[in-house]
């Protein structure tokens, strides 16, 4: 989705890290169970709401670069910009404080059911992003509304991009029509471990694991919107960052193109 009029994005300090529990074939769907766990890195307290925009499942699924709708029954593409933020009443009622350096773990696992009729035939990998956008709503518009920077009634939507810790990876098996009718059913194959088992993409999104060290550069529709030229230098391995400052970019908008070992930056370095 990218941002127009009505929508920027700023980094979350919060660090989401979500693991798995384990996954469960059931007669009509599979079922992966993660733990989350909310960080406070910084030297500061930051006030949190339970009550996150936009108002939309926090875990989202993919496979093969596209995103999978687990729920075939409900639509999940609207403008993002007729999604209403929580009222102040709301947030008030679901305000917590991460104290600076400290965690907080989900006091029961959450759970993704993916309908078989999502699931694509053969085996594959499927990737779980955990989008975590727990911002207090009144501390941002407060900053907004001193600053006026964006113009005002602008909505900002806070996102967290510190992935791989908020990405999973995991296969599934779902037999064709000829193989179910010899017996074979679904089978949930396990966690797939990013670093060696996922193939390395031609682009990688804020989170991925590196493919190889050198420059990259920021593409995609929401940097297009942005302007610019954006590069970053990342090792091989390292998670590949969102963009670097205050700005925050939709980790689904847009990827990183490797560019090579020498920066396309004129007279900089790049780094």
């Amino acid at each position: 989705m990218i941002p127009d009029n009505k929508i920027n994005w700023i980094k979350n300090r919060l660090v989401a890290t979500i693991s798995f529990i384990d996954g469960t074939v059931r007669s009509d769907s599979v079922k992966v169970r993660i733990n989350v766990m909310i960080t406070n890195p910084t030297d500061d307290d930051i006030r949190a709401t339970w009550m996150p925009t936009p108002d939309d499942y926090p875990i989202r699924l993919y496979c093969n670069g596209k995103q999978i709708n687990p729920f075939p029954a409900e639509p999940v593409d609207r403008p993002l910009s007729t999604v209403m933020p929580p009222s102040d009443e709301q947030l008030l009622a679901n305000r917590y404080v991460i104290k600076a350096k400290e965690h907080m773990k989900s006091p029961i696992p959450l759970g993704l059911a993916i309908e078989n009729s999502r699931l694509l035939t053969g085996t594959h990998t499927y990737e779980i992003v955990y989008w975590q956008t727990q911002l207090d709503w009144i501390d941002v518009r407060d900053v907004l509304e001193r600053t006026d920077a964006q113009g005002r009634g602008r909505m900002r939507y806070p996102i967290t991009d510190n992935a791989p810790s908020n990405r999973l990876y995991f296969k599934v098996y779902k037999p064709t029509e000829e193989d179910a009718a010899r017996g074979r059913k679904i089978e949930f194959l396990g966690e797939v471990d990013a670093k060696t088992q996922v193939p390395p993409p031609p682009r990688a999104r804020p989170g991925d694991f590196a493919p190889q060290t050198g420059y990259w550069s920021a593409v995609g529709d929401s940097i297009r919107a942005i302007g610019g030229y954006h590069e970053v230098f990342v090792k091989g391995g390292d998670s590949m960052p969102n963009l670097p400052g205050n700005l925050g970019v939709d980790p689904f908008s847009f990827e990183w193109q490797y560019v090579g070992d020498a920066s396309a930056k004129q007279g900089e370095s790049g780094q």
